[in-house]
């Protein structure tokens, strides 16, 4: 399969899981930060994308990129877990395709240059 045919299946999956419009939607486009997607979210998506393309996402640290659902200890864990992990990291949609391609997580620093 063809980069371009990676990332037009991958946006296709974005914009029906997220409901964002594909022309939204570039390599340097950043998860939580552009399409705002965390918690549950982000469980769906990983998983459709595991369906479409078969990426195993064993050892991908979730608490190091996004916050979980708001629940009544939200602010308890969420503290703990900056303390743990330290802030957020980005992942870019460049990235994805990167995962993709290799059909395993890996970390954005473990790809060589910062995606």
């Amino acid at each position: 399969m063809s980069f371009t045919d990676r990332f037009n299946q991958l946006a296709v999956i974005l914009s029906h899981e997220l409901g964002v419009q594909i022309k939204d939607i570039a390599l340097n486009t950043r998860l939580r930060e552009d399409l705002k997607i965390d918690g549950d979210d982000v469980d769906v998506l990983f998983c459709k994308i595991a369906e479409q393309f078969g990426v195993d996402w064993q050892g991908f640290a979730f608490y190091c990129y996004f916050y979980e659902e708001p629940h009544l200890f939200s602010l308890l864990f969420e503290s703990y877990y900056r303390k743990r992990y330290g802030a957020l990291k980005t992942i870019t949609i460049s990235h994805l395709l990167s995962v993709i391609e290799c059909g395993v997580w890996f970390e954005p620093s473990q790809s060589g240059i910062y995606i």
